[in-house]
């Protein structure tokens, strides 16, 4: 049998490790939930992108026409591009972190 002090110190190291998984969970979160705000910015950005560049045109661009705005304003398109890329760079690095982290986790050995 085990004494109250044991009883006591088994349940604190329970406690600990339960908020431990949990703060673990929120950050896991936190991560997929950025990488995912970071891809949905991106794909926003590039549909909103044609809009805007076709405001600094002088002239209307028809829709099969949308990507001459690159040929037209090439410093803007250029801006533009180099965002988009360097934010689509950031996310999928950010999800390779997570995913290799995660799969380091799960293939931890735990035979104390």
């Amino acid at each position: 049998m085990r004494t109250n002090e044991e009883r006591i110190r088994l349940m604190h190291q329970k406690a600990l490790l339960l908020e431990q998984e949990n703060r673990e969970k929120k950050i896991r979160w936190l991560q997929y939930g950025s990488v995912g705000l970071a891809f949905a910015m991106t794909i926003l950005l590039a549909l909103i992108m044609p809009r805007f560049a076709q405001l600094s045109i002088e002239g209307a661009v028809p829709d099969n026409m949308i990507a001459s705005i690159f040929a037209q304003n090439k410093t803007l398109s250029f801006i533009i591009i180099a965002i988009l890329s360097f934010i689509l760079g950031i996310s999928v690095t950010v999800f390779c972190y997570c995913l290799k982290k995660s799969t380091e986790e799960r293939h931890i050995d735990v035979s104390d």
